[in-house]
C-alpha cells in the first residue's frame, strides 16, 4: 500500500502514514493540495498564511497518541 507523500514542516522528515487516495495523497492531503494550501511536491505551500491552518495540515502527520502530548 502506497503511502500519502505529504511531508510536514517540522524538520522535512515527517510523512503522512494514511494510505494514498488520489496523486499520492491521502484523503485529507488531497483535499489541501485542491484547496492550494500544499505543492505538487507533498509541502505546505510558502503562500498559507494561516497559522491554525498551517498547524491541522501538520499536526494530521502524527499518530493520534502523538497529537495530546
Amino acid at each position: 500500500m502506497e503511502r500519502c507523500r505529504f511531508v510536514s514542516s517540522w524538520g522535512g522528515v515527517a510523512r503522512c502514514p494514511d494510505p494514498a487516495h488520489r496523486q499520492g495523497f491521502c484523503r485529507f492531503h488531497f483535499d489541501c493540495y485542491r484547496r492550494g494550501e500544499i505543492t505538487d511536491r507533498g509541502i505546505i505551500s510558502e503562500r498559507l498564511s494561516d497559522q491554525r491552518r498551517r498547524r491541522a495540515i501538520n499536526f494530521h502527520v502524527r499518530r493520534p497518541d502523538e497529537r495530546a502530548a
